[in-house]
C-alpha cells in the first residue's frame, strides 16, 4: 500500500484549505492506495472521512498530528475513540489505545516556536517513536532537511516515511510511504511499527506539476 502519511483538512485543521471530500478527490487522482488524515485538533469526523475515501476506492488511516517535547508527531492507530481524545499536546510514551499505535516524528529537521527554529533534540523522546518523516512535501527544500531526518532515523533504528503535509488539494500525493505487505489500515500501522515501510517521492506527482527532482538526496526516493 502506498499511503500519503501526512495530510490536513477542514474543519479539524484550521490552517487547511480543503475539506475531507476535496482531500479524498485529490488523492484519487494520484498514485496512492490510501491517506492518513493527520489533523491537529480532535474534531475530525472519522465516519465521514472513511466514507469519502471508500467511495473513491481508497483506504483511510485514522491519525492525528500532536505536539510533544520532540516537536510534532504523527500518531496512527485504528482506535478512533482513543485517537479523538488525544490532546493537541501530549507526553510520550502514549498509552491506553486498543490495538497497535505507530508514532512518527514529523519534519524533524526543525520546528518553529514563536518564529524561532528549534533544532531537533532526539533525547526528548525518540525512544518512543517508530518512524521519522524523511520526506515532507512542504519542507523538501529545507536546508539539509532530508539529510538530518535520515541521520536521525539511521542513528535510532527507526523506519523512514514520507508524507505530503498537504493543506490544499494541489499538494496531495507528493510524498508517500509504501508498505508493500499491508492491505488495510491495521496492517499498515503494524508494518510501520515493524519498520517494513519505505518513503517514496512521487514521480507521477512531479511530472504532473512540472517538478524536477535533481538533488542526490532525493533522487534515491523517486518512485
Amino acid at each position: 500500500m502506498r499511503i500519503d502519511l501526512h495530510t490536513h483538512a477542514l474543519p479539524a485543521s484550521a490552517d487547511a484549505r480543503m475539506s475531507l471530500t476535496q482531500l479524498a478527490t485529490a488523492a484519487a487522482l494520484e498514485d496512492v492506495d490510501g491517506v492518513a488524515v493527520t489533523d491537529h485538533s480532535p474534531g475530525i469526523d472519522f465516519a465521514e472521512a472513511e466514507r469519502a475515501f471508500a467511495e473513491r476506492g481508497l483506504a483511510f488511516i485514522p491519525a492525528r498530528e500532536v505536539s510533544c517535547d520532540l516537536g510534532h508527531v504523527l500518531v496512527l492507530t485504528t482506535d478512533r475513540d482513543w485517537l479523538a481524545a488525544l490532546a493537541p499536546r501530549v507526553d510520550l510514551p502514549l498509552a491506553g489505545a486498543r490495538g497497535p499505535v505507530a508514532c512518527v516524528w514529523a519534519h524533524p529537521a526543525g520546528w518553529r516556536v514563536g518564529g524561532a527554529m528549534i533544532a531537533p533534540e532526539p533525547a526528548r523522546g525518540v525512544e518512543h517513536l517508530h518512524g521519522v518523516e524523511v520526506l515532507n512535501g512542504e519542507r523538501l527544500y529545507q536546508a539539509r532537511g532530508v539529510e538530518i531526518a535520515i541521520g536521525i532515523a539511521d542513528a535510532h533504528g527507526l523506519a523512514k516515511t514520507g508524507g505530503s503535509d498537504a493543506h490544499d488539494p494541489a499538494a496531495v500525493g507528493r510524498c508517500l510511504t509504501d508498505a508493500p505487505a499491508a492491505s488495510d489500515a491495521l496492517s499498515f500501522v503494524e508494518a510501520l511499527r515493524a519498520g517494513e515501510v519505505v518513503p517514496v517521492l512521487s514521480q507521477r506527482w512531479g511530472t504532473a506539476n512540472g517538478m524536477k527532482y535533481e538533488r542526490e538526496d532525493m533522487i534515491v526516493f523517486l518512485g
